[in-house]
């Protein structure tokens, strides 16, 4: 059994060359190489007053491109009108007509960018056929980076998964749809991850999200390994307050889990209370989220082709060959690698419960939150 460990030790920000004290401006820039096994994604979300609500993503490689050398820039966005109604498309652009820096965020492909420096992010997108974005976002939270923000998987840290993020910005600018450009204003979020494993190969499930409460931003990624890395629980989780914008508490690792599971569309039962209690020494946070609405299923497993031949077959009936051709995993391949990939997005109730020297403070929220749940059911993952 392979050993998986959040990489926080001194030697580790010496390896980085990191201050583990303050996050600078080229943390957010280029992180990997165009190796294979390696990949990249500047994201950002928002939600609007108007209930309008846009994800883009910009990523050196494709998730097919991961296993081969060099850059295939691209980048996907989601736009959903306030009536619920989603339009998502994607833009791939050549190597030469993209740049990508080491001194911050600063990523252009073609005419679509995104540039920031942990306190103030312009992102814009023009290059799609029906949807556009111009927004500006302005962090209202310190960025959080817990420890190097990354995760070592392997004996000899060997693979790696990361994760850094500004959990709450002030969001303003326009959105393009449906031929018109409508004026918005809302929060959003932002965060840098990159890696050299898949995270069906590193993790069992994990649980992500932020919620925004009358006195606190609080932010949860709870990884769970795959058994090859032992089933270990690796959590990222941080409290920051609303008024002063300072992260005022971050897990040291320490946690304790108790969730009430319920069934769900993709045939697994998920997590319906999730009660966590983290600890930093002496001080200590008690978070708990219920979900009241499953707002997305992503039934990777159940709707994949049960072989090549079924795949093969619905391209063709789809139209798709040569570049075109949707490549995705079936069945097969998922039961041989010994995974059942499920998604589910949730939004949830919850509250957080903060000890901090002695004091108790408490308020709640409510939580968009996603469950990425890849592996097959097994009691020692912890669900």
């Amino acid at each position: 059994m392979a050993q998986a460990r959040l990489m926080n030790q001194p030697p580790d920000f010496k390896k980085f060359g990191i201050d583990p004290q303050t996050v600078a401006p080229w943390e957010d820039g280029i992180r990997n190489t165009d190796v294979a096994g390696n990949n990249e994604v500047w994201y950002f979300d928002a939600d609007f007053d108007d209930g309008s609500k846009v994800i883009v993503a910009f990523r050196p490689k494709t998730a097919n491109g991961m296993q081969t050398g060099g850059f295939e820039p691209n980048l996907n966005m989601a736009i959903t009108r306030p009536n619920g109604e989603t339009t998502q498309e994607f833009s791939f652009v050549s190597l030469e007509d993209s740049s990508m820096s080491k001194e911050k965020c600063d990523v252009h492909f073609g005419p679509d960018y995104c540039t920031g420096n942990f306190k103030e992010y312009d992102v814009h997108v023009e290059s799609m056929k029906q949807i556009a974005c111009d927004l500006h976002y302005r962090a209202l939270v310190e960025p959080f980076r817990q420890g190097t923000a990354s995760l070592a998987l392997g004996d000899k840290d060997e693979y790696f998964y990361t994760d850094m993020s500004v959990p709450k910005c002030e969001v303003t600018g326009t959105l393009t749809y449906d031929g018109q450009t409508v004026t918005v204003h809302g929060q959003g979020y932002h965060d840098h991850q990159w890696m050299n494993i898949s995270p069906l190969a590193a993790f069992h499930h994990w649980l992500w999200g932020r919620m925004y409460t009358d006195k606190y931003v609080v932010y949860i990624y709870d990884f769970v390994t795959t058994e090859k890395f032992g089933f270990k629980r690796l959590p990222l989780f941080m409290i920051a307050d609303n008024e002063t914008g300072k992260v005022i508490f971050t897990t040291d690792g320490q946690v304790s889990v108790d969730t009430e599971l319920a069934d769900t569309p993709v045939g697994k039962q998920f997590p319906k209370t999730s009660r966590y209690t983290f600890h930093d020494g002496e001080n200590k946070a008690e978070f708990e989220v219920t979900w009241q609405d499953i707002i997305e299923v992503r039934d990777m497993y159940g709707d994949a082709p049960k072989d090549q031949a079924e795949a093969d077959a619905w391209a063709k009936q789809a139209g798709l060959s040569g570049m075109q051709k949707v490549v995705g995993s079936t069945k097969e391949q998922y039961d041989k690698a010994g995974i059942q990939p499920t998604y589910l997005r949730f939004f949830a109730d919850g509250g957080v419960k903060l000890t901090l020297d002695g004091k108790t403070t408490e308020s709640t929220g409510t939580m968009l939150y996603e469950y990425n749940y890849m592996g097959r059911v097994d009691p020692r993952a912890d669900v």
